[in-house]
């Protein structure tokens, strides 16, 4: 399953990847990562989680807020 950032600026999930399910990583100087829209880039949209878990719309996205930081959590081989 993947996830991608369509038209209607809402993150959604498709069973068959394309152009729009690929995300740009940015790694944050405070361990954090944020994720753009590799096709929306020049709109400076950002993966967002609100306070109640569901998705924020791009356009309500912006650098520094705390809803776009994700923290990387090591997987353990067990």
């Amino acid at each position: 399953m993947a996830q991608w950032m369509g038209q209607g600026t809402r993150v959604t999930s498709t069973q068959t990847p394309n152009e729009e399910c690929l995300f740009l990583e940015r790694l944050e100087e405070n361990h954090y990562n944020t994720y753009t829209s590799k096709k929306h880039a020049e709109k400076n949209w950002f993966v967002g989680l609100k306070k109640n878990g569901s998705c924020k719309r791009g356009p309500r996205t912006h650098y520094g807020q705390k809803a776009i930081l994700f923290l990387p959590l090591p997987v353990s081989s067990d």
